[in-house]
């Protein structure tokens, strides 16, 4: 067995670094202990302890807990829990990545907690809210993991020792400033300090009965993440403004600079759909499109292959025409609101008068559709927003000014 499973939580108090969830009396234990919740999400990085306490929570509610992945499992896999619950009346559904379900297969989870055949448990390194369907997200109460500190990397580093010691058969355990390096490469996450723990342990010495933990076989394993936040904030700002320039070349170096210094595929590709909008728009409308796909085929293959989806991404933005109008016209019509509160005029509201059906004039007519007569997008001329420019001036005319 090793350090990581060997030191699996067991009770509430043996999560490391979550006392805000974990404490006597929170929230999230008081609706435990009290079996008194239909759906609850755990969102936090890997490693925090969001599947440990979906498991302490099954015995502590005397239920069977049942673990799946969203990115391996389906709505027959929902259905077979389903069919389960009619033997099982105590049962705990623990889904990760629960974000990456779609509308059906929530529709079933929905299903199975409405008939009060399960209890949910869902968890996501990311944000889970915007994915789920209004009726699941009414139903659930969010709690969040952090990653863990540097002083709960020691206090999780004072509980492995004595598994060390048992391990190694030795009567002490001497770090010698090596505990910092491993705490800054473990990144919040208490599974791979662990896993680097026991590495270290490994390729240590001993000597009358003290084991003395190595370091010198992680640079191997592991970069080194060097970025203070600045600097991280730097590369990736570089990255955004190599693809705004049309430098697919150097987007690729700092896209993978901030890949090598530890900073996750997912983040990355979270700017890059940001990027598609703001820097791409309607001059090529299918890059938000593209970036998209790219980062579900990212999720579907896994690394080291799914960084050549991810160069595909970089370099396919960075080599396209540039237009930021639609992200222009989003703050133009932002500021306006924040001094105007205008009234939907009465020939569209909901019983209009007046109205002008435009398909009764071919597909267009000229008509009012706010009262003032305002400009917040106005198409460039690069790329396929170029059409839209054309087409736009072409239907309104002396009435709106794209010139």
């Amino acid at each position: 067995m090793n350090l990581a499973d060997a030191m699996r939580p067991q009770t509430f108090d043996d999560i490391v670094g979550q006392e805000h969830l974990t404490s006597s009396g929170s929230l999230l234990i008081s609706l435990i202990e009290s079996a008194s919740f239909d759906s609850i999400m755990f969102v936090g990085p890997p490693g925090t302890g969001k599947t440990s306490m979906a498991e302490i929570t099954g015995r502590v509610i005397n239920a069977t807990v049942y673990k799946i992945h969203a990115a391996v499992s389906g709505a027959a896999d929902l259905k077979r829990l389903s069919e389960q619950s009619v033997f099982e009346k105590n049962i705990v559904v623990f889904i990760d990545e629960i974000h990456r379900y779609n509308k059906s297969q929530q529709d079933i989870l929905l299903k199975l907690i409405d008939d009060r055949k399960v209890k949910l448990i869902g968890a996501s390194a990311e944000n889970p809210y915007f994915n789920l369907v209004p009726a699941l997200r009414s139903r659930s109460i969010m709690f969040k993991f952090n990653a863990l500190s540097d002083a709960a990397f020691m206090e999780l580093y004072n509980k492995a020792v004595p598994h060390l010691k048992k391990i190694h058969n030795v009567s002490h355990v001497e770090e010698k400033g090596i505990l910092k390096h491993i705490i800054s490469l473990a990144q919040g996450d208490s599974r791979r300090f662990l896993n680097l723990l026991e590495i270290s342990a490994h390729t240590g010495s001993k000597e009358d009965g003290v084991l003395f933990i190595s370091a010198k076989e992680i640079e191997n394993l592991m970069p080194i993440n060097n970025f203070s936040d600045d600097e991280f904030y730097d590369v990736l700002s570089a990255m955004i403004k190599s693809i705004r320039g049309s430098d697919p070349d150097a987007a690729l170096l700092w896209c993978f600079k901030l890949i090598k210094n530890g900073v996750t595929p997912e983040a990355v590709f979270r700017r890059l759909m940001i990027s598609a909008s703001e820097d791409v728009g309607n001059a090529f409308p299918d890059g938000q499109v593209f970036v998209n796909a790219c980062y579900n085929s990212f999720m579907n293959v896994g690394v080291p292959e799914g960084y050549i989806i991810l160069a595909h991404a970089v370099t396919f933005l960075a080599s396209c025409p540039k237009s930021n109008r639609s992200y222009n016209g989003y703050h133009s019509v932002m500021d306006y609101l924040k001094t105007h509160d205008p009234v939907v005029p009465a020939n569209i509201q909901q019983n209009p008068q007046d109205y002008k059906y435009p398909f009764d004039y071919g597909n267009f007519v000229k008509q009012k559709y706010m009262k003032d007569n305002l400009l917040f997008y106005n198409p460039s001329e690069f790329g396929f927003e170029q059409k839209i420019r054309e087409r736009l001036h072409k239907l309104w005319h002396n009435f709106k000014n794209y010139e």
